[in-house]
């Protein structure tokens, strides 16, 4: 996704999402948090991901606090949940992390969850990958 090319409004609201689900994985005891697309984080490395032999890039990528793989995180706000492209994203996302000791979070706005939900299920993505994040920014 190209941060640049949306509206500002959908910009804004992604951005504050993107930093409400970094001072979460960071009160969970996460580190070195890559960042696309947000001012003073490097760029998440692109994953080569598995049967599709394409590269993608996470918006979120974190080491645990356990140092036992990575965190990779992608933040839908309201109107990318209508995207069909999204599930897909996550499928992807997900099958990469299950081959790499690592886990899959889909950041959403706790008004979105069940939709997220539902779209999970419909990819045959762990629905637990669905994690709700209170606006603060």
């Amino acid at each position: 996704m190209n941060i640049h090319t949306l509206p500002d409004a959908i910009q804004r609201e992604r951005e504050a999402l993107l930093k409400d689900a970094i001072d979460m994985l960071e009160v969970q005891g996460n580190h070195d948090l890559a960042v696309q697309d947000l001012a003073g984080y490097n760029e998440p490395e692109e994953l080569n991901i598995p049967v599709l032999n394409v590269h993608m890039r996470p918006d979120i990528c974190a080491s645990n606090q356990n140092n036992d793989g990575m965190v990779l995180g992608v933040v839908e706000v309201s109107t990318d949940l209508g995207e069909e492209s999204c599930g897909r994203r996550w499928l992807a996302f997900s099958t990469w992390a299950d081959s790499h000791n690592s886990r899959m979070h889909v950041f959403v706005h706790p008004e979105d969850v069940r939709r997220a939900t539902e779209i999970a299920q419909y990819w045959h993505v762990d629905p637990d990958s669905i994690v709700p994040v209170k606006r603060t920014h």
